[in-house]
């Protein structure tokens, strides 16, 4: 069994942009909320990096998570392909639920439609709840071949991976 793992644990859970004179500014592109009316996640393009990032906030349920892992395959389709972005991140630092019953259905079928839009890996930042971080590690056991999916810590370590991956592609 190989896991692709990058780092230490340290967590935060804050979730900020700062705007650097003369780059482009993070792109928030959709508050995914509940029937409730409650953000669950946000989706935002960052485009000084190139990537698609998915903020998982609280509890959702696995419909939820399929629903808005959906959004990101149209955004790829509809931007991301244009854009070269070959990256999804999906901070899962402040989740509180598992979605281990999604694993196949990803692998199977979202990973595979992403891929022809473009998308080359997923990155899974960790959670520190225990069910979302072994949900995260079921998936990257999969080892899709066309788009894996590696474990980082933090957003910053899965920044830095990204960016020396870009240099390989």
């Amino acid at each position: 069994m190989e896991v692709t793992y990058l780092g230490p644990a340290t967590f935060s859970k804050s979730f900020s942009f700062t705007l650097v004179k003369g780059k482009c500014k993070v792109q928030t592109i959709e508050k995914i909320r509940n029937a409730n009316g409650e953000v669950y996640a946000v989706l935002t393009y960052e485009p000084n990096k190139n990537y698609l990032l998915m903020k998982w906030i609280g509890f959702c349920t696995e419909e939820e998570v399929k629903q808005a892992s959906l959004k990101m395959l149209e955004w790829q389709r509809n931007e991301g392909q244009k854009k070269g972005c070959k990256f999804h991140i999906h901070d899962t630092n402040e989740i509180e639920s598992a979605w281990a019953g999604l694993v196949d259905w990803i692998n199977n079928e979202l990973f595979p439609k992403s891929y022809e839009a473009g998308l080359r890996y997923n990155i899974s930042i960790l959670s520190p709840d225990l069910f979302s971080r072994l949900s995260s590690l079921a998936l990257s056991q999969r080892h899709n071949v066309r788009v894996p999916t590696v474990l980082c810590e933090t957003l910053s370590q899965a920044e830095r991976w990204l960016t020396e991956k870009y240099r390989e592609l």
